[in-house]
């Protein structure tokens, strides 16, 4: 319906124009009030085409119940004034002000769209508002992908912190992946960025930009009475050619376990596969029950499990780095000021 065909008499005028009468929510006949006419109205009308400056030159009007001072606010000559506020009336269809000498009154229906008018304003300021901050880099929305290891890494959650403070109003979503899982969603671009760990097996592919954030190697979890821990200081990986290993069981972890292939392949063995487990917190339980040994990041040791104990492994083929990876081709202002924050958190 629209608004100029939906009459409202101002309080002690003659009667409502074109007043319908519709079904009442009990299901019998009956008028419908003139509130829910004046709010069906306000509300068709503010998400009309209306020009934008006749409902400010509206409000003004409103607040002060005076043309001579409102259109002083406004810095324009009254006639115009009275003009753009006739023009609003006749398309609401109804009357907004009941004229008096020494001044204006609101009627019902200028009482409810002067409710209606500010809060419409008040939106469409906070959308420019939030544009022209997206638009600066500091409003919007970042897919963010993490691996099982990064969290427990202190930077990470250092990292969250800090971007979410200097930038509130760009919402992160995160989403846990693996590193190879993360590849993929970002090469299909349903992620922006991804805090992965490049495997020396599976390469990332080349359009691909990587920031290394921190070190996180390859180390040896084994049973605290393992008769490899007899000595001190780093653990040559050749010693463990004849140990059960504990790999991860899930298929997307093939990032972290080629590695750990690639690390006893480098060494001149296999490794024996003992057992299989879900997650690293479901590896660590498995060594402290004497299952096998585990080569993980170095982060997991700060997970507490008895009875596991943890060393570095000898062989620069444990070197291992979380990284930021984002589309050389898809970046953004928030993007970057994410990778900016980030490398000068860690």
């Amino acid at each position: 319906m629209h608004p100029s065909s939906i009459g409202m008499a101002a309080t002690g005028s003659p009667a409502v124009r074109n007043r319908r009468r519709l079904p009442a929510e009990n299901g019998s006949g009956g008028d419908i009030s003139s509130n829910i006419y004046l709010t069906t109205s306000a509300i068709y009308l503010l998400n009309s085409r209306m020009d934008i400056r006749r409902l400010r030159y509206f409000i003004a009007v409103a607040e002060e119940l005076n043309f001579s001072r409102a259109a002083r606010r406004l810095n324009l000559s009254q006639p115009p004034l009275s003009l753009q506020i006739k023009a609003l009336e006749h398309e609401v269809g109804a009357p907004l002000f009941l004229r008096q000498r020494r001044g204006v009154e609101l009627t019902q229906a200028g009482q409810v769209l002067l409710a209606q008018a500010r809060k419409a304003l008040a939106q469409l300021d906070d959308a420019m508002g939030t544009a022209q901050r997206a638009a600066r880099g500091e409003a919007g929305l970042l897919r963010v992908g993490y691996t099982g290891s990064a969290p427990i890494h202190a930077s990470f959650s250092k990292i969250l912190r800090r971007f979410s403070r200097a930038y509130p109003e760009i919402r992160l979503e995160l989403l846990h992946a693996s590193t190879s899982e993360q590849a993929e969603m970002l090469t299909e671009r349903r992620l922006d960025l991804g805090f992965l760990r490049p495997s020396p097996v599976f390469p990332l592919p080349r359009t691909m930009t990587l920031r290394e954030l921190w070190p996180d190697p390859l180390e040896l979890f084994a049973p605290k009475d393992h008769p490899l821990l007899r000595k001190r200081g780093a653990i040559a990986v050749q010693a463990l050619a004849q140990q059960p290993f504990i790999f991860f069981s899930n298929a997307s972890r093939r990032g972290l376990n080629g590695h750990v292939v690639h690390l006893c392949s480098s060494a001149g063995f296999v490794p024996h596969m003992a057992q299989e487990a879900e997650d690293g917190g479901a590896i660590l339980g498995l060594v402290a029950a004497g299952f096998g040994v585990a080569a993980l990041p170095k982060c997991y040791g700060q997970i507490a499990v008895r009875d596991v104990v943890q060393r570095p492994l000898a062989s620069p083929a444990s070197t291992s780095h979380v990284c930021l990876a984002y589309n050389q081709d898809r970046t953004s202002d928030q993007l970057m000021r994410f990778v900016g924050l980030a490398s000068s958190t860690v």
